[in-house]
């Protein structure tokens, strides 16, 4: 697909088109020219920028709610909703193999997307543009933001609810793969598995499947 209908979606223009060409081509497509430092410098600005916003947005909130916040704003799943929102899948180079994975499978590759993208925009252009870059591109999550809201994540909340019915804590597997991490876990007789760029974000993705079957067991 044309990279000018993605720039489109993006609400901006490139002066250097390579870099927006470069932060769409996934390692399993080419091991030397990839995404991959692109990645690291988007997630990088993209924390800084929604910590400059939280720490301005809300003065009397301490470091903890602010961190909760953060981690709230730039979750995996948050960044894969808007790679589907960009349809950002039509435009990533992979390889064959790489392509035909599941749905789930290709959130980690989503979520690097999203932040190669981000990335590529600050070189592309200065620290104000990526602000208002990235304010636009989370503008929903940013209004809906709110210092009465639970910002437990799936792995805190299961861990939570095991312990309240006197349950042992889950244990998580979780091993080091050539796109990130995988986690697995069994609980309840039921094995669940997630793949994402963070051990974190891989074992908050695993505890999401878990407390989504015992909800769903709970009616």
């Amino acid at each position: 697909m044309s990279l000018k209908s993605l720039e489109t979606k993006l609400g901006y223009t490139f002066k250097s088109l390579k870099l927006l060409e470069l932060a769409l081509i996934h390692k399993s497509s080419n091991n030397t020219t990839n995404n991959e430092r692109l990645e690291f410098l988007g997630d990088a600005v993209l924390n800084a920028i929604i910590s400059q916003y939280l720490f301005l947005k809300f003065p009397e909130e301490k470091e903890g709610m602010l961190t909760r916040m953060r981690s709230h704003l730039v979750k995996g799943e948050t960044l894969t909703k808007k790679a589907n929102e960009l349809d950002l899948i039509s435009y990533i180079k992979l390889s064959k193999g790489t392509a035909n994975l599941s749905e789930y499978r290709k959130h980690s590759i989503l979520e690097g997307a999203v932040e190669s993208i981000i990335g590529a925009v600050f070189l592309d252009s200065s620290w104000e543009q990526a602000n208002l870059f990235i304010l636009n591109l989370f503008d929903y999550e940013i209004s809906e933001i709110r210092i009465d809201q639970e910002f437990r994540d799936s792995k805190t909340e299961l861990q939570e609810l095991l312990q309240g019915n006197k349950l042992k804590p889950p244990k998580y597997i979780t091993t080091k793969s050539k796109d990130g991490f995988n986690s697995h876990m069994e609980l309840d007789n039921k094995k669940f598995s997630a793949s994402a760029n963070s051990k974190r974000q891989a074992e908050i993705s695993v505890a999401a499947q878990a407390l989504k079957h015992i909800k769903l067991r709970n009616g």
